[in-house]
């Protein structure tokens, strides 16, 4: 039965404590084996400047979930 292992990437669109988007990051990912299962909004902030006039919350934290076939030991 395949074996999976799961890792848990945080984006934060200010970033202010967390990973900013980077596809650089999500290609890196690709290239170890990752593959992108789930993504999850953690928190939403208000738009503010000059994104005031769209008024409501955007978001801007995010877990990105993936996994990948466990490596067995040789």
């Amino acid at each position: 039965m395949q074996k999976w292992e799961y890792k848990v990437h945080v984006v934060d669109n200010d970033g202010d404590g967390a990973d900013t988007f980077s596809i650089d990051v999500l290609n890196e990912f690709g290239d170890e084996g990752w593959e992108l299962l789930h993504v999850n909004k953690l928190q939403d902030a208000a738009n503010i400047g000059s994104d005031a006039s769209l008024g409501g919350t955007r978001t801007k934290r995010v877990a990105l979930w993936f996994k990948r076939p466990k490596q067995t030991a040789s």
